[in-house]
């Protein structure tokens, strides 16, 4: 095989990983939040619904478990009584807040604190 061909080879197999990697990287199943909570890696959502309600009283609109930066993170979408959207991320493992994003209808308040 020429040299070229080789090399166009080995760099569509890294590619192809890569992609792969982050894929797995950026999206949880079931399966693995069970594990990953069972494992004492995250804490459970009920446990991060009252931290985020205890921040921002409202309706829990969306709670989801991604894997960031090394770090799994609950992303908490919170909406209270006059319409308002917070959303706040936390540490999955200790519950810490990580940042918090206000959104007052179109015009968007940032208050993030990064740890």
């Amino acid at each position: 095989m020429p040299r070229r061909s080789r090399s166009i080879v080995f760099l569509a197999a890294a590619l192809t990983s890569a992609i792969s990697t982050f894929a797995a990287d950026s999206e949880q199943t079931t399966v693995d939040v069970q594990r990953a909570q069972k494992a004492g890696e995250v804490l459970p959502q009920e446990q991060i619904i009252q931290r985020a309600k205890a921040q921002h009283p409202g309706n829990v609109t969306e709670i989801e478990l991604d894997h960031e930066r090394g770090r799994y993170v609950y992303e908490v979408d919170i909406t209270d009584d006059a319409g308002t959207k917070t959303e706040m991320k936390f540490d999955a493992k200790t519950g810490e807040l990580i940042s918090k994003e206000v959104d007052h209808d179109d015009e968007e308040e940032s208050a993030e604190e990064d740890n």
